[in-house]
């Protein structure tokens, strides 16, 4: 009986109309949804969210980098990395059933001692197939200026146990699941000597169905000494080749708009919508601050391209089209919704600008997202109409 009230939930959720009564226009409430980890009070003074920081972080379940899968029962589960001094070590999860509360299951992954993933993990990202789920993520190896970062695969079949991949694809590195090195002509990770060379994270895998093909968006070091998303091709999720890079994601002195004064391209998601690719990216040198730019912006932009063409000289069907609508967010996360063209977007806050304090750790706020065939980009709130507060699942439908 819970599952088709979950599933009836999702779907009227977004929905212009009434079904029984019950309003659900709820793309365009007064507030959007926002979503919050558990609260941990590690050094036991009483103060859950205070800091002393390096000596202690009570902020490790701050939601940055995540992903989002939904199960079978129509149960939508959260995968995000523990903050803990900056450094994470674990890969947590969460579950929910409405979008408006999480409810913790459990640490999904931690470091494996002496392996090519022994210092942090960074920014999971789970797909399905036939029945299995490939968590993706970024394992580390050091830190600060000479940290090499690989990317990493585990499975599971029920989302809870996760096992990683019984292989090792990275030459000259022990222990299982390191299936990736940016090791690319258009990247810095095969370079010797230079700050922050060895960059290789945010993996996000998709099914390109024209081509027959999984494709994995990376951030990486390009050979311009910016930041930019390489991307990967493999037949199986475990062996994987390059495949390319994508030039709007650049620093670029003959760019447009934030292409000019930005210098990264992290947390790479691809939405395909009526034919059209979207790549979503977040680029933290971009200023977006009300005392050094006239017109404070979001670090959040992206680029489009009618096609998933990709390859070594900048991929030129992708076009950057600038900033998303919303400020003081990253990390974006974008969520279906089955049955209907309605979209989720998932969004940490990582600046007040965002319209929300950011004090101690960061939440996330859910918003619905309209992609424009002229490659414009549309948000507004996911969330109960009126100022009373979000709805608990029984104030929508009955049991």
């Amino acid at each position: 009986m819970w599952v088709v009230l979950v599933l009836l939930l999702l779907v009227v959720s977004c929905d212009d109309s009434s079904t029984d009564g019950v309003a659900t226009s709820q793309c365009e409430a007064n507030a959007p949804a926002q979503l919050a980890s558990k609260v941990d009070d590690d050094d036991g003074d009483g103060k859950p969210l205070d800091e002393d920081f390096p000596v202690i972080d009570d902020e490790d379940d701050d939601i940055a980098d995540h992903a989002w899968i939904e199960d079978r029962f129509g149960i939508y589960h959260l995968f995000f990395h523990s903050e803990n001094l900056y450094h994470p070590n674990q890969i947590e999860h969460y579950t929910t059933r409405d979008f408006q509360h999480l409810d913790y299951v459990g640490v999904a992954l931690t470091v494996n001692p002496g392996a090519w993933d022994t210092d942090a993990l960074w920014a999971p990202h789970v797909v399905e197939d036939d029945g299995t789920y490939f968590m993706f993520y970024t394992g580390v190896t050091g830190s600060g200026v000479d940290a090499i970062q690989r990317i990493g695969l585990a499975t599971s079949t029920d989302l809870v146990m996760w096992t990683r991949f019984p292989a090792n694809r990275c030459p000259g590195t022990n222990g299982d699941g390191c299936i990736y090195e940016c090791d690319e002509p258009w990247t810095t990770w095969g370079d010797a000597g230079g700050s922050y060379d060895h960059q290789c994270r945010d993996p996000f895998v998709m099914w390109d169905a024209g081509a027959q093909r999984w494709l994995m968006f990376a951030t990486a070091k390009s050979t311009n000494q910016f930041g930019v998303v390489t991307v990967a091709r493999a037949s199986d999720l475990s062996a994987w080749a390059g495949e390319g890079f994508i030039d709007a994601t650049r620093r670029l002195a003959t760019g447009t708009g934030a292409q000019t004064t930005g210098g990264q391209a992290e947390n790479p998601f691809v939405v395909t919508s009526a034919g059209l690719n979207f790549l979503l990216f977040t680029d933290w040198e971009d200023p977006q601050d009300s005392v050094s730019v006239a017109n404070p912006r979001t670090i959040a932009q992206y680029a489009t391209s009618p096609s998933l063409s990709l390859d070594a000289s900048g991929s030129a069907d992708w076009t950057y089209r600038g900033y998303l609508p919303d400020t003081g967010v990253n990390a974006i996360e974008v969520i279906e919704l089955r049955r209907q063209s309605r979209w989720f977007m998932s969004q940490s806050i990582s600046s007040p600008m965002a319209g929300y304090p950011r004090t101690q750790r960061r939440t996330l706020l859910i918003r619905c997202a309209t992609w424009g065939a002229d490659g414009s980009v549309r948000t507004s709130n996911w969330g109960p109409t009126g100022a009373s507060g979000l709805r608990q699942m029984s104030d929508l439908v009955s049991p």
